[in-house]
């Protein structure tokens, strides 16, 4: 596979069943208990679901120990888009790419993984759930006792417990209290600021959408997945007698793709939208980051191609709001040749209670630094721009638009680079806007004229923004 896929939706490759099943006829598998952990939400008992219930679809040449990259994304209209590549070197089944997301997915939530030490861990501190018991198992009639038995230090080995008992974690409210429950446990003992970025997006997350997060529908309609999968490469290898040296060069592979990968993930989002953590200031700055993102097996730069899709995707949905369909596809069409401008400037998605489109210079990546706002209204679509009040009524002139633009004004409290605003009735003659857009690029431009060296920092460039999403 020479590029990313095309994005998927979740539905897809995976089905979420939830993290637990409070089914019975779950619960087991020939008479033994399938996993033997289990947590009592609202007084009622339900067993972990295998993969935390992320459950895996082998479609679109996609394989359970596929090896390679993948591109996760996660939008919502209230809290914007976040963004993340990773890779898989090891071809096993619970090391392929399908295991990656799931562990994704798992940090999203921030729920503990179903792991025997780590749940005993759990089981045992009274901080998780109260002090969780076990609970004895009756084969023949597949229920428990009605009495619970206090965890020993015996109780260690799952595979010869859970034909007996099952272990009861603790006890909890909602799925909310459980991930609560253990993010404060966690923290407490890790300084892995990887860790901590999933489970900043996390609270995020719960503060908006509460339980939702736990629902087939929001991962239904949130998430999408592209991927790059290196399993012909894979193939290649099998006549290397030395397996040792076959590792060393699959893993050299996908570990520089992931590195370039992550670059083009730069180029195209804020930090605050991007959820990895490492190879995110290497270089310093955007601007020494090549265009032209060479790998001998894999074309990095499809990441770019896969970012400028998403974002026009997200743009949509935003445009929803704009009830004059002639007027959305047509300033759609606007959108689409922003993505593919020479421009050095950039397209931000602002998730506000007033969504609207923002656009701005890639070099500076200042929110105060944005030259054209775009507002959909239900009718009309509401501009601001940083060309004078007389400067933008000779360009509408000149270009005979009186029946596309009205209400054109003096703009004094939107910050410093905005100085004007008009109302977009029309947009059949579309070439004007963008040639509008590059106008009021290179006022900016004459404003800011750019100095490499003054550029932004990454990974602290720009200040944080409400959902920010830039195209290149």
């Amino acid at each position: 596979m020479k590029e990313f896929s095309n994005w998927h939706e979740f539905n897809d490759l995976f089905e979420y069943k939830g993290l637990t099943s409070a089914n019975k006829k779950d619960w087991v598998r020939k008479s033994a208990l399938s996993s033997g952990y289990f947590l009592e939400i609202n007084g009622e008992l339900s067993a972990f679901n295998e993969h935390n219930g992320f459950i895996f679809k082998e479609n679109f040449g996609l394989k359970k120990n596929s090896v390679g990259l993948y591109f996760l994304k996660i939008f919502t209209k209230k809290t914007g888009t976040k963004v993340y590549i990773g890779k898989s070197e090891s071809p096993t089944n619970d090391h392929g790419i399908p295991y990656r997301l799931q562990d994704h997915f798992r940090k999203i939530q921030v729920l503990p993984a179903r792991d025997r030490n780590q749940f005993l861990e759990l089981a045992k501190d009274p901080r998780f759930g109260g002090k969780g018991y076990k609970l004895a198992w009756d084969r023949q009639k597949k229920e428990f006792s009605r009495y619970d038995e206090e965890l020993t230090d015996k109780d260690t080995d799952i595979r010869k417990i859970k034909q007996t008992h099952g272990i009861i974690l603790g006890k909890f409210k909602s799925y909310i209290e459980v991930s609560d429950k253990f993010a404060q446990l966690k923290l407490k003992k890790s300084n892995d600021n990887q860790e901590k970025k999933w489970r900043t997006f996390n609270k995020k997350l719960k503060d908006t959408y509460k339980a939702d997060i736990y629902e087939p529908s929001f991962w239904n309609k949130n998430c999408q997945i592209a991927f790059l999968h290196a399993d012909d490469i894979l193939e290649g290898f099998r006549d290397i007698e030395d397996s040792e040296s076959e590792n060393r060069l699959l893993n050299e592979d996908i570990d520089k793709a992931e590195k370039m990968a992550i670059k083009a993930l730069r180029k195209n989002f804020d930090y605050d939208d991007i959820l990895n953590q490492a190879d995110m200031s290497n270089p310093k700055l955007i601007c020494d980051i090549s265009k032209n993102l060479a790998h001998k097996n894999f074309d990095l730069n499809s990441v770019h191609k896969r970012s400028q899709e998403l974002i026009l995707n997200n743009a949509k949905i935003i445009l929803e709001k704009l009830n004059h369909e002639g007027l959305n596809n047509w300033f759609i069409s606007v959108l689409e040749k922003i993505s593919e401008s020479s421009k050095d400037y950039y397209l931000k998605l602002s998730l506000a209670s007033d969504s609207d489109f923002r656009i701005a210079s890639i070099i500076q990546r200042k929110t105060s630094n944005n030259f054209m706002v775009f507002e959909p209204k239900i009718d009309h679509i509401y501009c601001k721009c940083i060309l004078s009040h007389d400067d933008l009524n000779n360009f509408f002139e000149k270009n005979n638009l009186d029946t596309y633009v009205s209400t054109v004004k003096k703009v004094s409290n939107e910050g410093k680079n905005i100085k004007s605003s008009f109302k977009i009735k029309k947009l059949k003659k579309n070439n004007w806007l963008n040639q509008l857009i590059n106008d009021c690029y290179d006022r900016f431009n004459k404003k800011y004229p750019y100095k490499k060296r003054e550029e932004i920092n990454t990974p602290n460039y720009g200040k944080k923004s409400n959902g920010g999403t830039p195209v290149s």
